[in-house]
């Protein structure tokens, strides 16, 4: 309540609060939690650039000329556990429509908080890299690529609902532009053809 009843933070107690933000952002108080923004000025530089190709089992990147893969089959295990969890629980839908809502809220939410923890730890990871690289990232324009994609079988389009590429660049972007890394987006169209080491055409 304004001018009548306030909460005071002290942010030095809290280890996981950047140390050199430039101001405070936007405040969100829920019943539950206090959601904290911080904002950071930077001029994003590089010395090098890497470049990323995301695929459904694994993320293929070029970092100094060198080919690195960083493997999504655990993240793909994760989605398929609960894909199953959920089939067995619309099955009870018919007999007990209010449990299994209750049930299938509570792993959806569950599966969307580990795939959120895995892809944290791999885009820190990837950024940590990069910095020391002082490279920026390439990556490519894929915002609603998965639903113009999803048309196929329905064995495939189970497939693409996994692929959390998206949130792997949301996540890769804000990180390293805080690290004041540069991200490039650029079309996606014949990338998969044209080599990343010597920009000729590949069979």
């Amino acid at each position: 309540e304004p001018n009548k009843r306030y909460l005071e933070l002290d942010l030095t107690k809290y280890y996981w609060i950047p140390k050199d933000f430039d101001k405070i952002g936007g405040l969100i108080l829920t019943d539950k939690e206090l959601i904290l923004t911080v904002k950071k000025n930077v001029e994003p530089k590089a010395e090098k650039w890497s470049s990323f190709d995301i695929n459904l089992l694994n993320i293929t990147a070029l970092i100094n000329d060198k080919v690195e893969r960083y493997d999504l089959k655990e993240l793909y295990h994760i989605h398929r556990v609960y894909e199953i969890k959920r089939k067995r629980i619309q099955k009870l839908s018919k007999l007990k429509p209010k449990r299994s809502k209750i049930l299938l809220e509570k792993y959806s939410k569950r599966e969307r908080n580990r795939v959120k923890d895995f892809m944290n730890k791999l885009t820190t990871k990837i950024a940590r890299e990069l910095k020391e690289a002082r490279s920026g990232a390439i990556l490519e324009k894929i915002v609603g690529i998965k639903y113009r994609v999803l048309n196929g079988s329905r064995k495939q389009n189970r497939k693409l609902s996994k692929w959390n590429a998206r949130m792997f660049q949301f996540m890769l972007e804000y990180k390293l532009k805080w690290l004041e890394l540069p991200v490039k987006f650029v079309s996606p169209k014949n990338s998969s053809k044209t080599c990343p080491l010597c920009s000729g055409s590949m069979a």
